[in-house]
């Protein structure tokens, strides 16, 4: 095994972050990530494998969190007696619990600000490219869920499909994350979350108890 130089693995992560912003994964070189750090490839290699597993020691642990905090929310919804979760939009509980969640994942993406915008905005080309997609399966299993545990008639009598339960589902998640593509200020992005829940629970209890 080849000696490993002190502080290299800092400065290939350094360097990374830098290419990867600047120019995406795809366009991004491992030769100037090398150079910049002050090595060779060969570090990146065995460090890391490859291009992608470079990446991937950049964002995965994030990435991983970012998704259990999703889907732990909405798994705890699950626990909710039936006649409260029939009361969804109509709640003040539920809607300051969910504030509360909203700030957690807000707080969590502002902490790890330059790794969301590589997920987000950089990852095309890797097996992070469909991050997004998958917070959008979690969230349309869960209202799906929802619509079987309630009892809704929001698709069995036509009011709805499967489809479009899967592009609101997708409007709402691709939307959500708009704010790290844009550069939001953080009260800026809290609004915005805020504006867009609120237009969507709207839509969701129209849809749902018409």
């Amino acid at each position: 095994m080849a000696n490993r130089i002190e502080g290299v693995t800092e400065k290939l992560l350094e360097q990374a972050m830098k290419e990867f912003l600047d120019k995406g994964y795809t366009a991004a070189s491992l030769r100037t990530i090398a150079e910049n750090a002050g090595t060779t490839p060969r570090s990146v290699y065995t460090r890391y494998g490859d291009k992608e597993g470079l990446f991937a020691a950049l964002v995965s642990e994030c990435a991983d969190k970012l998704k259990s905090m999703f889907t732990s929310y909405m798994d705890s919804y699950d626990t909710r007696p039936v006649d409260e979760q029939k009361n969804l939009f109509h709640d003040d509980k539920f809607d300051a619990e969910y504030k509360d969640y909203i700030y957690s994942i807000i707080d969590f993406i502002y902490e790890n600000l330059n790794i969301f915008k590589l997920l987000i905005c950089c990852s095309k080309g890797t097996r992070f490219a469909d991050f997004v997609d998958e917070i959008v399966s979690v969230d349309e299993h869960h209202t799906l869920m929802y619509i079987q545990r309630t009892g809704n008639q929001v698709i069995s009598s036509g009011r709805a499909t499967p489809q479009l339960i899967h592009l609101l589902c997708s409007s709402y998640v691709h939307g959500f994350f708009e704010f790290v593509r844009h550069d939001m200020e953080k009260a800026e992005a809290l609004r915005y979350i805020l504006q867009l829940r609120t237009f969507f629970a709207c839509g969701w209890d129209h849809l749902f108890n018409i």
